[in-house]
């Protein structure tokens, strides 16, 4: 056997050696093991430090079933997060009974609706560890912040109470945030950013409810239940939002793959698009609404095309002046079409300037340099590789390569050039990795 073989041998059996005595580690189990153990303590010393009234048994009852009713049909916001209104009912109990009932009353709702909602015991224990310590924190600070000692008094309390429902948002919104973040391997800054203002709207809408329940229970216990239907209605009219959001997403989306397929040389063309873009988005430090908006439009960039007839479309020959200025109109039509939708607002000039040149010599308003949004400079970049990657009907695709010195050649002419050598540097990245996995 040569040294090299040797070698290579070596390499492999000391991988095998490694792979079979190594203690792996997963991240999002060992988040989750620490914040049970946390939440799981407070519990038990909630249990410890509840005070049982019987006159205020059916008023126990009554909180739980509220609480429970809360938790019941959250809305699975598209970053994964699950939104309820069950907020407006930790903030009140807290306030009005302190931390031990409220996390009682969040501990006894949680298992009632994730076990009737199957949703496991792995979720079970970490829904009511971390609502536990949200809700602890929260308290903390409430107490920490308030003027009295006594009931709320409105006046001199309401800032302690709205810092506490600032640190009980922005306490449960890490927490869920990051398990999703280690579950899904997703970048924690861009799950805590992503669709973060309706979040925001959604808990700061819950917060004068959660001070109109305090006010009426101290007034009439009872009265809280005319709050019942307005809470729902809220919740069942952002529930409908986000659907219709959600729809009008996957409509666009399909038609857009419609378009795609009329050339079966361009089949699954926006979703590559859209995923070299998330990875140069991702290069660039872009996170929240940024990093949404030129994800999903890189997605239906091309939806234009629905006015190129099939004739210009998949003509094998050169295209004429006249049939060029045809295909150039995709872009302005699928700005139109966007522009419409309240979604797509601002992702609509990203389509509409996304074969701009970085000189100033591209279509349709000449615009140049740092004038042209950055959207659109990174998916002209993303869109112009994958053109250059794929096969058409008018030529074979080019390689890797030839496609990487094509951009280079092109930076600060048609591209923007630090995009290119940002996309670059990512395209040369994963060459590498490619040629170390085929080594191993």
């Amino acid at each position: 056997m040569s040294k090299k073989e040797h070698r290579k041998t070596d390499q492999l059996t000391a991988g095998f050696l490694l792979n079979k005595f190594k203690i792996s580690i997963n991240p999002a189990l060992a988040y989750q093991l620490i914040i049970n153990c946390i939440g799981l303590f407070l519990i038990f010393k909630a249990v410890t430090n509840f005070e049982f009234q019987a006159e205020m048994l059916w008023i126990y009852i009554f909180w739980a079933i509220f609480s429970t009713l809360t938790e019941m049909k959250p809305i699975t916001m598209p970053n994964n997060d699950q939104l309820t209104i069950s907020f407006a009912v930790h903030i009140s109990a807290l306030i009005l009974f302190g931390a031990p009932t409220a996390i009682l009353i969040s501990t006894v709702a949680n298992i009632f609706t994730d076990i009737t909602g199957r949703r496991g015991l792995k979720k079970l224990f970490f829904n009511i560890s971390q609502y536990a310590i949200t809700i602890y924190l929260a308290w903390l600070v409430y107490q920490l912040f308030r003027w009295n000692t006594g009931p709320l008094q409105l006046k001199t309390d309401a800032p302690a109470m709205i810092i506490s429902c600032l640190v009980y948002v922005v306490v449960n919104f890490i927490l869920v945030s990051t398990v999703i973040s280690l579950s899904q391997g997703t970048k924690l800054l861009r799950q805590l950013t992503s669709d973060l203002m309706l979040e925001l709207i959604h808990f700061a809408s819950l917060v004068p409810v959660s001070l109109l329940i305090v006010i009426l229970y101290n007034y009439e216990p009872v009265s809280i239940v005319i709050l019942l239907l307005p809470l729902a209605m809220a919740h069942f009219s952002f529930e409908n939002y986000m659907n219709l959001r959600t729809e009008t997403r996957k409509t666009i989306e399909a038609l857009a793959d419609i378009i795609d397929q009329r050339d079966s040389y361009t089949a699954e063309h926006s979703q590559r698009v859209a995923h070299y873009c998330s990875m140069i988005a991702d290069e660039l430090g872009l996170f929240g609404n940024s990093y949404e908006t030129l994800v999903t439009t890189a997605r239906v960039h091309d939806l234009g095309k629905v006015s190129v007839p099939d004739s210009i479309l998949l003509k094998a020959a050169s295209l004429t002046p006249e049939e060029q200025s045809v295909m150039a109109e995709h872009a302005e039509v699928g700005f139109k079409i966007l522009s419409n939708l309240n979604f797509y607002k601002y992702g609509a000039l990203y389509v509409q300037y996304h074969h701009e040149r970085y000189d100033g010599k591209g279509y349709p308003k000449g615009l140049k340099g740092p004038d042209i949004p950055l959207g659109a400079r990174i998916l002209a970049v993303a869109d112009s590789y994958d053109a250059m990657t794929s096969d058409r009907v008018y030529r074979k695709a080019l390689s890797r390569e030839h496609a990487i010195k094509e951009l280079v050649e092109n930076a600060g002419t048609q591209f923007d050039p630090v995009i290119v050598n940002v996309f670059v540097n990512i395209l040369q990245r994963e060459k590498a990795l490619d040629k170390k996995n085929e080594d191993t």
